[in-house]
């Protein structure tokens, strides 16, 4: 007995530290980091018109649960799962303007939102594959759903391929000069839906469909500089073919910068499409053939955080901003969304553990057909957009 005591005893001496070491949250390990954070959002319009709904509705703007690490040395994984619906619709064409429309009609389920492995033998020329947002739109893809300054991110979305499954190679900063790249090639058939780029595309014949593609690709690259916290400057572009529409000319490309320092946060950029449908995501038969437009959009953002400004004390760490962003469709209309918000973090130390952001929205619409915009029942937007004057009131716990 006394000899099984001791036995005992020496195990739990290897065991146990070996137990704590694999519960550890580093990166660094092969146990994964597990993260997520949940957005609940409640948002009242004003003007919607007669015989519609008017009045103040919650949902879940995005609620995401993911796990991360490293499976050996130079070789990361990264797996993030969703349930919410941040502006991805539910097949409805009336539910596809942000993520409030598609829960109250139905709402969506959960779905794999990304599933990477990347490799790294070298730092300036990485191998990434899997399925994760093709590398257009600074905003987009450089800023987390997480640690946005605003409750919506902008229109532009609805202009670049969004996520897909594919290869890309890649380096943040290559060699320490800033300067960083990015260019891969991506499967349209398992793109974001309700973009230009995609409507629904069906895989080729044999094998019953498993292990065909359509034989169409995205290639998308992005060249970028980054001087710090204080400017990142980026260009990147997609081109390939538009998902069950015939049209194989299609292109998109985006510029934007943003920054900041003492408090002081600013972001801009300027997206553009050709050889587009002007409502891609209104359509989906295959036999139609589509008159095809360019389509535009742009933004500019500030933001003052009056703590990091030293004018309020941390346990009133709050934030103004504005916005304006605006969206067109070549012979369709424009669309313009000037937001103003204000943002509380709860402890400046780790601000989106915590947080509540206040937006109210003005929607104006112009162009020679503008109805399609909200002056009809129907009230359709691009992602990201409202057709209506909005309030949104957010609340976000992150870990």
């Amino acid at each position: 007995m006394k000899k099984n005591l001791v036995a005992l005893a020496v195990a739990a001496a290897f065991v146990v530290p070996g137990v704590a070491f694999a519960a550890d949250t580093s990166n660094a390990d092969t146990g994964p980091v597990v993260f997520g954070y949940a957005q609940i959002t409640g948002a009242q319009q004003f003007g919607t018109g007669p015989g519609s709904s008017n009045g103040l509705v919650f949902g879940a703007n995005r609620i995401r649960l993911g796990f991360k690490g490293e499976a050996v040395p130079g070789v990361t994984y990264y797996i993030q799962g969703a349930y919410d619906e941040a502006g991805l619709g539910n097949g409805l064409p009336n539910g596809l303007n942000n993520g409030l429309g598609g829960n109250v009609l139905g709402g969506n389920s959960a779905q794999l939102m990304d599933a990477w492995i990347n490799f790294a033998p070298v730092p300036f020329a990485q191998l990434q594959v899997g399925k994760f947002k093709t590398p257009e739109g600074l905003e987009y893809t450089g800023t987390a759903g997480n640690e946005l300054t605003f409750i919506y991110r902008n229109m532009n979305q609805s202009l670049l391929p969004g996520r897909s499954a594919g290869a890309m190679l890649h380096a943040d900063d290559v060699m320490g000069t800033g300067i960083g790249y990015a260019v891969g090639m991506f499967d349209n058939t398992s793109l974001d839906n309700y973009t230009v780029f995609s409507n629904g595309n069906t895989f080729g014949g044999g094998q019953g469909g498993l292990l065909n593609g359509n034989g169409k690709y995205i290639v998308s690259g992005m060249l970028k500089y980054s001087m710090g916290p204080l400017l990142t400057a980026e260009l990147s572009g997609s081109m390939g073919t538009e998902n069950n529409r015939g049209t194989d000319n299609l292109t998109s490309w985006n510029v934007g910068v943003q920054g900041g320092m003492m408090g002081i946060h600013y972001g801009a950029g300027y997206t553009r499409a050709s050889g587009v449908s002007a409502w891609p995501y209104l359509n989906t038969n295959p036999l139609y053939t589509p008159v095809t437009y360019s389509a535009t959009d742009w933004h500019a953002e500030l933001a003052a955080n009056l703590y990091e400004m030293t004018l309020t004390p941390d346990w009133l760490d709050v934030e103004a901003a504005a916005r304006y962003d605006q969206y067109a469709v070549h012979g369709q209309g424009t669309l313009s969304n000037t937001t103003v918000g204000l943002n509380y973090y709860v402890n400046p130390n780790n601000p989106h553990a915590a947080e509540v952001q206040l937006n109210y929205i003005l929607a104006t619409r112009g162009g020679s057909i503008n109805n399609v915009y909200g002056t009809s029942s129907n009230g359709l937007a691009p992602i990201n957009g409202v057709a209506y004057n909005t309030l949104m009131l957010q609340f976000q716990a992150g870990f």
